[in-house]
């Protein structure tokens, strides 16, 4: 029997965000609950104490169990980190015929093997040993001497061969994460990891960025997570282990106080860019365990800022600059993520690439019930999951999950999941 529930796990490296949600016609979600906890024990993407962020876990999705009055059910999460890695390859078949020197009809399956074969290619390489493949994106496909076919099926050739983008993670850095959610109480499938890249993409991006040309940078807690579209397809992805988390501790450093009272600080006064902030204005620094109290600027408080922003746009820019043509990203940068909410980041973002910016909260078209909070940069990854996870069908999963099972799913599960990607 199917489940109608699906639970969205964001973790993140300063908070972790759960969504349960029951999936009704029309392609659409009611939202049951939402929860929220701050993260502890993950930094840019790595399980750095297993207990504390499994407690972590626990905490945001029983607040979202209590909130929705069920239990969490098809747990889909993000993962990300330097331990991602990307491998253009191609996939190749010969199509089947009952006629002679015919060309046979293509059909979903032979996708499915085409795409997998590319996948395959990429995993017996030297090297991707002790890797998983979370997703294979295909980018185009060629029919015989036919290329850049976007959509193969029904279409008629001797051979199919699939472009195709594979990403990987590491095992360890999946099974930690696996093992904090197990250890939270839940479980978990193999195959429900997604990529924090391809999660956002479903919650924020229009078909028209995607085609005339994107730059997505999710501005989180540990990492700035970027992704480069061209001609509607995923050309690049790239993770920069720089993100608010840094912020904030240069202004605990900065300012002698403690890590809540400079996130606090950041959130409410701080600037990306400390020009036109009013120098007269002063603000109370709380100090450190029991310390007295200080009074600093909020042009200081903007100055130290703008100091960790510059050099983490600095970062990503040269990071990024050789995998795209400005002229070609038409729709300049897409942003998101939680640190996206900093005051003026849009323009220094802008200053940063020389490209038109967009502050992008999450698509709500689809949900209905209580969906004010997610009206929000900070909730896009978790919709995104959420999204992504509707393409494919659900059954109950039970407590006999084996970590070290790697399970498949149903064909029609595998064949969604390549729309998913492809999408």
């Amino acid at each position: 029997m199917k489940s109608s529930i699906i639970t969205a796990l964001d973790i993140g490296s300063t908070n972790i965000r759960c969504i349960i949600a029951k999936t009704i016609p029309n392609d659409r979600f009611e939202i049951l609950g939402i929860g929220e906890s701050p993260s502890i024990g993950i930094e840019k993407g790595v399980v750095k104490d297993i207990q504390a962020l499994s407690e972590c876990i626990n905490r945001a999705v029983t607040d979202a169990e209590n909130a929705a009055d069920v239990n969490a059910d098809n747990i889909y999460t993000n993962i990300t980190g330097e331990h991602i890695r990307i491998q253009l390859g191609d996939g190749r078949i010969s199509i089947p015929t009952e006629i002679p020197n015919e060309p046979g009809e293509i059909t979903m399956g032979h996708v499915e093997q085409v795409i997998a074969d590319a996948k395959n290619s990429v995993k017996i390489q030297k090297g991707y040993e002790r890797h998983k493949i979370l997703h294979g994106i295909p980018h185009d496909y060629i029919i015989d001497s036919q290329d850049d076919i976007h959509n193969p099926v029904n279409m008629n050739g001797f051979h199919l061969i699939a472009k195709v983008m594979t990403i990987l993670t590491e095992l360890t850095p999946l099974r930690n994460l696996t093992k904090c959610i197990e250890l939270a109480g839940y479980d978990i499938h193999p195959d429900n990891f997604v990529l924090n890249h391809i999660a956002l993409s479903h919650s924020v991006l229009s078909d028209d960025e995607r085609r005339l040309g994107a730059i997505l940078m999710d501005i989180g807690g540990g990492t700035c997570d970027i992704s480069i579209y061209n001609r509607g397809a995923l050309e690049k992805i790239l993770v920069i282990p720089m993100a608010g988390k840094n912020i904030t501790e240069d202004l605990a450093i900065g300012l002698k106080t403690t890590l809540s009272s400079a996130e606090y600080i950041k959130t409410q006064y701080g600037s990306a860019i400390a020009a036109g902030i009013d120098q007269s204005v002063e603000l109370e620094v709380e100090g450190i365990s029991g310390r007295a109290s200080t009074t600093r600027t909020q042009y200081l408080v903007s100055h130290v800022i703008q100091h960790r922003v510059e050099e983490m746009l600095a970062t990503c820019y040269n990071k990024t600059k050789d995998y795209y043509t400005p002229e070609l990203v038409t729709a300049g940068i897409i942003i998101t993520g939680g640190s996206a909410n900093l005051l003026n980041i849009d323009t220094a973002i802008s200053e940063a690439f020389n490209l038109q910016v967009k502050l992008a909260r999450p698509n709500l078209s689809r949900l209905n019930g209580m969906i004010s909070r997610l009206e929000d940069p900070a909730f896009a990854t978790a919709v995104g999951i959420l999204y992504y996870a509707s393409g494919f069908e659900h059954e109950p999963q039970t407590r006999s999950f084996n970590l070290g099972s790697l399970g498949t799913n149903k064909f029609i599960d595998k064949l969604k999941k390549i729309l998913q990607d492809f999408k």
